[in-house]
Order: C-alpha cells, then structure tokens, then sequence
C-alpha cells in the first residue's frame, strides 16, 4: 500500500485540487494524510472533501509535518506530496510497476503555461533523468523501513529534500520516473521572480540554516 503524506501550511488555493487527483488515480491501494501545520486559512474545511487521516502540528515546519506523517503511515512506500503538487490519473499505478531502489520522483510539468516555466522543469526533468542533480519537484518517493532507518527529513535545514535524497541513495539507486508525472505549482517564482528565486539558492546552495518564509 502507498502512504501519500501531504504537509499543507495555508493552502486553501490548492489543496482540493491535489486531492482531487489522488481521488482520480486508477490504483486505489493508498491512504492519504495530511499533516496541517500551522494553519491560520481553510485548508483544512476545504480537505474535509477528501476522505484522509487529518494530523495537525502548531508549528508551521514541512520536514516536521513529513515526519509526523510517516510515523503515521501504514504503506510500505511513501509519498510525499506537495499539497501544491497534482498527480497524473495514472502516476500511483506507474509507481507501483516502476519504482525501485531507493528513492525516486516523477517528470513534472508547470501549472502556469510560461514557456520559462517548460523551460526551467525540462532542465529539471534533465538533470534528474542523468543524474547529473539528484531532486524533486513535489515528489518524492521511498520505502517506509529506509525513511526510518535514516531517521526521515532533517529539521535544521532549508534543503531538506536533496539532504533526505543523498541519505537515501547511499542504500540504494535515485531514479526518475519518466512514464508518469506531476504538475506543480510555479507560485514562488510568480511571487518572488526568476531573478530573486535563483540567487536565493544560489547563495544558500551550502548554507543550510538560511530561512524563507514557511510554504507547505
């Protein structure tokens, strides 16, 4: 069984959607969670929707929210989701024949139709397939005893997902899941710009204790 485990910190505009396309998938042997943390809009009124285990943390903090969500879970593969993050009808089915090794993610696509956005997620998507950067974009994908056994996400850092990846890909090999995708969301390059967005990571790309404000 999949546990799709899906922190969510203020995401009324979102949330309903990425539920909605868990709901569409065409494998059904899966639970979600969501881990609300922090939430001072209607994410969770509008999560009600869905069927799910609703957890709630008081501090808004994604890598604690995963964490909580793990220990939780009772699939032997998890998920984790962006709440921003839609699944294709046919992700969890591919998964579920595709997924090997370690850890994993899927081809994503942008929700805003900017041809800077196609051109930032086809390099993504490129550098993931070679290997060349081992990362994600909304998903992310492993064993429920290999989270464990690295002691899930570190919460002292801004790059938690690529820190859980390299920690994960020691046991095991990273892929990228092609035959499938994702469609995430563009919005802290809408808010923030290509410009501001890019010298952000790449003046923290070694300073993992730099902060920005709380998103998922």
């Amino acid at each position: 069984m999949f546990s799709i485990i899906i922190p969510a910190y203020n995401e009324e505009k979102y949330i309903e959607q990425t539920l909605h396309s868990i709901s569409e998938q065409t494998d059904k042997d899966y639970e979600t969670i969501i881990v609300a943390n922090g939430c001072t809009d209607n994410t969770i009124t509008k999560a009600q929707k869905y069927p799910h285990l609703l957890l709630t943390a008081e501090k808004p903090h994604v890598s604690i929210a995963r964490n909580l969500g793990a220990q939780h879970a009772n699939g032997d593969i998890l998920i984790f989701l962006d709440a921003d993050t839609r699944l294709a009808p046919n992700a969890l089915a591919t998964i579920r024949n595709e997924f090997s090794g370690a850890v994993a993610t899927v081809s994503t696509y942008p929700n805003a139709p900017k041809f800077t956005y196609y051109l930032i997620n086809a390099m993504k998507n490129l550098l993931h397939s070679m290997k060349l950067y081992k990362g994600s974009s909304g998903v992310i994908i492993t064993s429920a005893s290999l989270f464990r056994k690295i002691n899930g996400f570190d919460i002292s850092t801004i790059r938690e997902n690529s820190r859980l990846i390299r920690k994960l890909a020691k046991f095991g090999e990273y892929k990228l899941i092609k035959s499938t995708y994702a469609i995430t969301s563009t919005r802290r390059y809408e808010k923030w710009g290509l410009v501001h967005t890019t010298l952000f990571w790449l003046k923290n790309r070694w300073n993992s204790t730099a902060n920005y404000e709380a998103v998922r």
